[in-house]
């Protein structure tokens, strides 16, 4: 490409982007936690964003608007050729047409489309590559077009250009509209450049001589020129060395522009914002520690339920229904009295009592573990609730008040029904496992196995026996299995309860690292100003 690219740090786009993800960033920290300092912080993110929003970012956003570049001059100058072989591609027609030039022309950088001027709406915008970022480059109509229209579209381009490039000819660099132009330009602080185009050998000394002496008589003679050879080839190009003086001017001056506009627009503001930032930075670090002191009090307080009772807790679950039922069906002239497989007990009337008998024996369990599991929670939550109430902080406290009994009571209870049905379904598939439970379903079928072990686990005796009389087996180490996940369902509903009061502290702002993404935008925005 024959134009160098500004530098990304002193485009201002940069910075628009910086802001915008700062804007994006400190408008997702959330402060709950009433920690000292706490309500400052969350009147500083209000106060940075209103900065944001009404200053910062629409005053960068409208000065991150490429640097309107306009080539213009006479009738057949050839400003389509200058374009062309200062972005390095046939991007313009150039040709004997005229005026070849009829609707202006804006080339951009792709990345630059969303901050183009109001200019983009006076011209057939085209994005490519070929142009560098924060530069746009228009092809203008002429300046002394015959049609009214053209003219006028030029001159309203050249009041809202930021650079312009006037290309002549010696056979017009004399004429009145262009130099009226240049004079106009240069009143307000436009930055010019004149390029002489189509310069034969013969004439070029003295044309550059009269040229000089003619801005110097209009005290434009600190104004660039750059003299174009005539292309005797007929290639309609411009040779590289003046095309590279050409862009290197273009850049020095883009670039130039863009550090005094961030210095003149935003120096205070940017400071101001970086120090807030530092400031919100350290105010989430406070509410990320009180967030993990808080979650360490629940964890110990979960960690305490779950070693309540020690190995043996199990005992602690009312079984007193269940080992009535238990005892009455294996007595004498109960319907389990009789579990080997015979006649009498393959009788169609005698496997109909056993089922509702011991699907109500089912159901007693369940109920059994429900509750426990409901108050192994629900102490838990009790435990939880005082040791935050007795905090030293206004943490604990507000923890413990963000949870609404009544909710609280109802998935609790969904929970445990839960957690009971799931052990029950992983009872089923220890007792399935036992060698001899084929022998068992026949008697009393998949349920009725299911069942007998569950009690097991919760220490009847009667459901023991019957159990091993039905698989032929001896059955510790399923009973042993089945409390085992019958402790890690306790464990469940305990470490729910946990994770639902600990619910308040789970957002993104409260995590360890929350703060790095706020300092990396105070850098970003160090680096870039």
């Amino acid at each position: 490409m024959s134009i160098r690219p500004i530098k990304t740090w002193s485009y201002p786009g940069a910075l628009l982007d910086a802001l915008v993800d700062t804007r994006r960033v400190v408008a997702g920290v959330e402060l709950p936690l009433p920690t000292t300092g706490a309500e400052e912080a969350r009147a500083s993110v209000r106060r940075m964003l209103d900065q944001l929003d009404h200053h910062l970012i629409p005053r960068v956003r409208e000065q991150a608007s490429p640097a309107i570049v306009v080539v213009a001059g006479s009738t057949g100058a050839g400003k389509s050729t200058v374009v062309n072989s200062l972005v390095g591609e046939e991007l313009t027609p150039s040709g004997v047409l005229r005026p070849t030039t009829r609707v202006p022309h804006l080339f951009h950088h792709p990345l630059d489309t969303q901050v183009l001027t109001e200019v983009a709406q006076r011209a057939k915008v085209i994005a490519t590559e070929a142009v560098p970022r924060g530069l746009a480059i228009v092809d203008s109509p002429d300046l002394d077009s015959v049609r009214d229209e053209n003219r006028e579209i030029a001159h309203e381009l050249l009041e809202a250009a930021d650079l312009w490039v006037f290309v002549t000819t010696p056979a017009r660099y004399g004429d009145a509209v262009p130099w009226e132009a240049i004079r106009s330009g240069a009143d307000r602080g436009a930055s010019i450049a004149v390029v002489l185009n189509r310069v034969t050998v013969d004439v070029a000394a003295q044309v550059r001589r009269e040229l000089v002496s003619r801005l110097a008589a209009e005290h434009l003679e600190s104004l660039p020129l750059f003299v174009i050879p005539e292309d005797t080839a007929g290639r309609a190009s411009v040779p590289r060395d003046v095309v590279g003086g050409l862009g290197r001017w273009l850049d020095s001056v883009a670039s130039a522009s863009a550090a005094t506009i961030v210095e003149r627009t935003l120096h205070g503001s940017a400071e101001a914002l970086k120090e807030w930032l530092e400031t919100l930075a350290e105010a989430m670090d406070d509410q990320s520690a009180a967030a993990k002191d808080v979650r360490s009090e629940v964890r110990r307080c979960a960690a305490a339920a779950e070693n309540e009772g020690g190995d043996r807790w199990w005992e602690t679950i009312p079984t007193g229904a269940v080992t009535t039922r238990w005892a009455q069906a294996t007595g004498e002239g109960g319907v389990l009295f009789r579990l080997r497989n015979s006649m009498w007990v393959r009788r169609a009337h005698a496997r109909e009592r056993r089922d509702a008998e011991l699907h109500a024996i089912y159901q007693d369990v369940l109920a059994a573990v429900e509750s426990r599991l409901v108050f192994a929670a629900s102490s838990v939550s009790d435990a939880m609730t005082e040791a935050l109430r007795r905090a030293e902080t206004g943490v604990g406290p507000w923890l413990a008040e963000r949870r609404d009994p009544r909710d609280t009571r109802e998935v609790r209870e969904r929970q445990a029904a839960d957690a009971a049905r799931r052990w029950m379904h992983r009872c089923q598939e220890i007792v399935l496992d036992l060698p001899g439970s084929e022998s068992g379903i026949q008697v009393v079928g998949e349920p009725g196995l299911t069942t007998a072990l569950a009690s097991a686990a919760l220490g009847v005796d009667e459901a023991r026996t019957a159990l091993m009389l039905l698989t032929s087996q001896a059955v510790g180490d399923a009973v042993d299995a089945a409390r085992e996940e019958l402790a890690a369902a306790r464990r469940h509903c305990v470490n729910r309860e946990a994770l639902d009061m600990m619910k308040p502290t789970d957002i993104p702002s409260l995590m360890p690292d929350a703060s790095s993404k706020i300092r990396l935008r105070r850098a970003e925005l160090r680096g870039l100003l």
